[in-house]
């Protein structure tokens, strides 16, 4: 796994890489924020997971596939202080 010192520094290289979509969790879902779209556990997986503390606080930049829908995008999620509980959805894809 790559190092990156910041948050901007993983979604550049993402986005290098194809992920150029974004996406924001939506209770137990992913929403494709370009398309107004849904994606549900199930119908995509995390191929790619970068953490990165800052200043107290940490960042964890996710590259995203959703390969029925045929899309390739990022999911940052911000966390404060030190408890950092991953949504369900999140760890269900990451097992896979």
């Amino acid at each position: 796994m790559k190092i990156y010192l910041t948050g901007p520094d993983a979604v550049s290289d993402l986005h290098k890489n194809g992920f150029t979509n974004d996406f924001q969790l939506l209770g137990n879902e992913l929403w494709f924020v370009q398309e107004k779209l849904s994606i549900r556990v199930g119908e995509f997986i995390i191929l790619e997971c970068h953490k990165i503390t800052e200043r107290g606080s940490s960042v964890i930049v996710y590259g995203i596939i959703a390969t029925y829908h045929n899309i390739k995008g990022i999911l940052i999620s911000h966390y404060k202080g030190p408890k950092m509980i991953t949504p369900s959805v999140l760890v269900k894809s990451l097992m896979k």
